[in-house]
């Protein structure tokens, strides 16, 4: 058995790179590959449990830096774990410059880099640092990785994403935990008290990236066009109470619904009735993909990159129209037939059953 270390900056629920890995993770040959995590952010929520259960290993070091008490932290985990690996899956690649030479010096062979996003950060001070952090990630890893071909040329560049060098994971999902199921729909509609609403759906992080000021301006033109219209925000994050209070300020109460972090999206799926992600910019953006194979009209910025449609109902906006544009389009053309066909997914490289196969067979060749 082939033991791979993923290092990731969390292994947090909440965290988009988490969710990826765990979903592939429960499906690989466990005989044949196996995962440990090294991480340094601690969250209240985590899949700790979940990890150790599946086999895998969790290990928390200081973030990696120049520090000396995070250089120390560093090489103590890798020298008691010193020839017990050969592949690093390394998916925080800002770090390369500074996690890869002493995984080298400690028995690693084959180091992997996986880029997630289309962009270095989205403050500007930590993409400035993060951007001449990667300088001479082409140089440190051996494999290249990309959740996108738009996230793979921003990364590693068009050439070596032309010659074939950039291997792209596809955000994967379980079709039978998100597929459309009409009695699923009744009940969470029921229990939440949305029948005879209009359901407006996201599913993000409240940081700048995903863009929900503008997404509240796109919900209050959809109300004023149809006032039984309910929007419903998944996630967590900093400017969270900052959107709460344009919320109040410009909208009738109850009809934005914080559900914060939860565990059952895929239900929520169920029972929306178009799903809006207004982001100023993905590596793909995987809850765009849980949307479509639930089987819903989708409404998405051209910022995200086409690599994510893999149905007919999906509209790519420009984030320069109108917030009435948008709502206009949002509350046009509803699906009547929501039902989408198991092998289309797996053609598009989305079906998890099929894509875990790959990754597996992807870390065989590597060695």
């Amino acid at each position: 058995m082939e033991r791979i270390l993923h290092v990731v900056s969390t292994i947090g629920i909440n965290s988009g790179v988490m969710s990826f890995l765990m979903s592939y993770y429960r499906n690989i040959n466990r005989e044949e590959i196996q995962f440990d995590f090294l991480f340094w952010v601690d969250e209240d929520n985590s899949y700790a449990e979940e990890i150790r259960s599946l086999g895998g290993g969790v290990y928390k070091v200081q973030k990696p830096g120049f520090s000396r008490a995070s250089l120390q932290s560093l090489l103590l985990f890798f020298k008691q774990n010193n020839g017990c690996y050969r592949i690093m899956h390394l998916h925080e690649v800002y770090l390369n410059m500074i996690v890869c030479p002493v995984a080298r010096k400690y028995g690693f062979t084959h180091i992997i880099s996986h880029c997630h996003t289309t962009k270095y950060s989205d403050k500007w001070i930590n993409a400035l640092r993060n951007r001449v952090l990667c300088l001479p990630l082409k140089s440190n890893v051996d494999e290249f990785f990309a959740c996108s071909k738009d996230a793979g040329e921003f990364y590693y560049g068009k050439k070596k994403s032309m010659n074939g060098k950039v291997q792209i994971i596809n955000n994967a999902i379980d079709f039978q935990k998100f597929s459309y199921d009409v009695e699923k729909r009744k009940c969470i509609r029921e229990k939440m008290e949305l029948n005879n609403k209009f359901v407006v759906g996201h599913v993000g992080r409240f940081n700048n990236q995903k863009n929900h000021d503008f997404l509240i301006d796109i919900f209050y033109e959809i109300h004023k066009k149809n006032n039984n219209a309910i929007l419903l925000l998944v996630g967590i994050g900093p400017l969270e109470e900052k959107i709460k209070e344009k919320v109040r300020r410009k909208l009738p109460q109850n009809t934005v619904i914080f559900l914060g972090q939860i565990h059952n999206i895929n239900e929520i799926l169920q029972g929306i009735d178009v799903f809006i992600l207004p982001s100023l910019f993905e590596g793909l953006g995987i809850v765009l993909i849980e949307a479509q194979m639930s089987g819903l009209r989708c409404i998405t910025s051209d910022a995200v990159p086409k690599d994510a449609q893999i149905t007919e109902n999906i509209d790519f906006l420009s984030l320069e129209l109108s917030a009435e544009k948008w709502a206009d389009t949002a509350i046009s053309n509803t699906i009547e037939n929501r039902y989408i066909d198991r092998k289309k997914i797996a053609d598009a490289g989305f079906d998890i059953y099929v894509e875990s196969k790959k990754l597996v067979d992807c870390y065989l060749n590597i060695i």
